[in-house]
C-alpha cells in the first residue's frame, strides 16, 4: 500500500494529532465542554490510526509514501520530529512557518522509510509506543 503525503503518512498523522491536541488543549483552557469530548474522541481515533500505519509498516516490511517534492537534506528522525512539532506551533505566525512545516514533514516520511529497512529494534519501538498511545 502507498501511503499519501498529507493525508495518510506517519508525518500526516502525527501532525494530525498534534495539533488536535493543541485545539483540546484550548477547548480546556476555555472551558468548551461540548468539544472537549468530541476533540478526545478525535485523538483517540488518530492515535488508532498510527498504531495501525505503524504495525501494518511492520508486517510488509516496507514504507510507500508518495511525497511532494521539495529540496532538503534528511537529518535525524527525532529531530526532525522536533521540528515539526515547533512549526506546528508557530504555524500561526505565517507562511514561512507554514513552508517549513511541510519540508518537516516530507523529512519525516523520508527518514522513516529509511528507519523501516533497520527492523533490529524496530518492534520494541512499536511496542513501546503502543503502549504509550493507550496509557
Amino acid at each position: 500500500m502507498s501511503y499519501i503525503t498529507n493525508i495518510d503518512t506517519l508525518s500526516a498523522l502525527l501532525d494530525r494529532l498534534i495539533s488536535e491536541n493543541i485545539k483540546l488543549h484550548f477547548f480546556r483552557k476555555d472551558g468548551i465542554v461540548d468539544n472537549i469530548e468530541h476533540q478526545e474522541n478525535l485523538i483517540k481515533e488518530i492515535k488508532y490510526r498510527i498504531t495501525k500505519l505503524l504495525l501494518d509498516v511492520y508486517a510488509e516490511k516496507k514504507y510507500d509514501y508518495i511525497s511532494e517534492k521539495r529540496t532538503y537534506k534528511p537529518d535525524d528522525i527525532v529531530e526532525t520530529l522536533e521540528e515539526l512539532i515547533h512549526n506546528d506551533i508557530t504555524t500561526g505566525e505565517g507562511d514561512r512557518a507554514n513552508e517549513n512545516r511541510a519540508v518537516s514533514k516530507n523529512k519525516l516520511d523520508e527518514q522513516f522509510k529509511g528507519f523501516i529497512e533497520d527492523t533490529t529494534w524496530y518492534w520494541e519501538l512499536i511496542q513501546s509506543l503502543h503502549q504509550n498511545l493507550y496509557v
